[in-house]
């Protein structure tokens, strides 16, 4: 997901951490097969996407362990 750029809509595809990150990730609403959109990005910091209508921010390690492709 480091990769993603504003303004375009993404499928998450996979999770790759451990069960934690995916039990916080998935509280969140991240969970594969989920459409998201990311609405903000700087560059090196975090990511502000937004997933069933909420918004949140992502940092960058957290978001490397993510798969996605557009959707």
């Amino acid at each position: 997901m480091a990769e993603a750029v504003p303004g375009k809509k993404y499928r998450i595809i996979k999770i790759d951490g451990g069960c934690r990150l995916n039990s916080r990730l998935c509280a969140m609403g991240f969970m594969p097969g989920e459409v998201f959109n990311v609405s903000g990005a700087s560059m090196g910091g975090p990511l502000c996407i937004m997933v069933k209508g909420a918004k949140f921010a992502i940092g960058r390690g957290m978001a490397e362990k993510i798969q996605i492709r557009e959707a």
